[in-house]
């Protein structure tokens, strides 16, 4: 799907200031989404795919120069980067000041480019993300917002994976969230984070197997642990279905208990936007 744009009717760009933006950016995909904090609804989606040739930046660029709807004064703004580069640190060890050293002592920074270091706090996992975003992307957002709030996608994953599954506080759950070169997995047991990791893959067969992985280093049940799937995937990749033959419960995160979604949004993937509409629920 190259594009996608959807706006509901009750959009109004005269109460602008009371909405939220949500922006989304990775290497394959530049995303955009407005929420209605009052009615806690979706009520527009904008989608664009970024083809190999493209620079990422230079497509946002382009979007924040044409497009009037990034433009328009909200009440609060976010923007979301896709990357593997970001480490995950404990809140006792965590330190403001030493945040690059962290990011680098646990991440080479050899293939990827020097950016600007930020850090989130996930509050559920009592825990803090230390990521990376390219100079040249922070400096672009300067010039057209003066007050945005920067995360990595790894925050409202981690932080919709333990809200979602708080019921079941004796179960385990185990979330993966796929990306073009590399998956991120979680299992949670209640609000506890068990385990969180990253994997790049070249094909199905490394995806099942890293996946297969961590059932058996924390002796989860194949027939008994519920995997949840978002991100770029559906029910016909093969993806899904190789993991459907080993793992009996397989499902796809279609929605979010946070938040309600227009229904100009009935023929979107939810799943494969999941961590731009969660956002929120990290401020």
């Amino acid at each position: 799907m190259e594009s996608i744009s959807v706006i509901d009717s009750n959009f109004d760009v005269n109460v602008t200031t009371s909405y939220f933006l949500s922006i989304q950016l990775s290497l394959d995909g530049f995303s955009f989404c407005v929420l209605d904090p009052v009615s806690n609804e979706y009520i527009q989606f904008w989608h664009k795919k970024i083809n190999p040739t493209q620079e990422p930046t230079n497509v946002l660029e382009q979007e924040l120069r044409e497009n009037p709807v990034l433009l328009y004064p909200y009440q609060k703004i976010f923007f979301s980067y896709n990357s593997n580069y970001y480490t995950l640190v404990p809140d006792g060890i965590f330190n403001k000041e030493q945040a690059r050293e962290q990011l680098n002592f646990t991440i080479s920074s050899n293939n990827h480019p020097e950016g600007e270091v930020f850090f989130s706090k996930i509050k559920m996992a009592d825990a803090w993300c230390i990521y990376s975003i390219p100079q040249e992307l922070v400096s672009l957002l300067k010039k057209y917002y003066s007050d945005i709030h920067y995360f990595c996608e790894i925050v409202p994953f981690i932080e919709n994976a333990l809200l979602s599954t708080t019921i079941d506080s004796k179960k385990n759950h185990v979330h993966i969230n796929v990306n073009n070169k590399y998956f991120d997995i979680a299992v949670t047991a209640g609000n506890n984070l068990i385990l969180h990791n990253a994997f790049t893959y070249k094909n199905n067969n490394d995806f099942l197997y890293f996946t297969l992985f961590v059932f058996d280093q924390l002796k989860l049940n194949t027939s008994k642990t519920t995997v949840y799937l978002s991100g770029s995937i559906d029910k016909n990749d093969n993806t899904y279905a190789m993991l459907k033959k080993y793992i009996k419960r397989v499902e796809l995160s279609t929605s979010t208990k946070h938040f309600r979604f227009s229904q100009i949004f009935k023929n979107i993937p939810i799943q494969t936007h999941l961590n731009l509409f969660n956002i929120p629920i990290c401020v």
